[in-house]
């Protein structure tokens, strides 16, 4: 039975990193301008590229974090499965 959990996490893992490597794609592809031109408060199009760019990099990340988190959970369903006495597949 831990083995079937070991490959649900295994999954879920692989499609979070699937999906923080498209994220992260994505994030670098954004085009920032060329010249800054933004207003002295920080404001305009340089900034708003960069803000995009940023909010992109935060959700690869945290879908990094949970494929690292699945992929533990993949980990210790081997480990743990046995200790609790779960029956193997056949």
């Amino acid at each position: 039975m831990y083995e079937w959990w070991e490959a649900v996490f295994g999954t879920l893992s692989f499609l979070a990193a699937a999906f923080s490597a498209h994220l992260w794609f994505k994030a670098s592809n954004i085009k920032l301008p060329s010249a800054t031109g933004d207003n002295w408060d920080g404001q305009g199009p340089f900034a708003d590229a960069l803000a995009k760019q940023s909010r992109i990099t935060a959700r690869a990340a945290i879908a990094a974090a949970f494929a690292a988190l699945f992929q533990a959970l993949a980990m210790a369903s081997k480990i743990i499965g046995p200790l609790m006495g779960l029956p193997q597949s056949n």
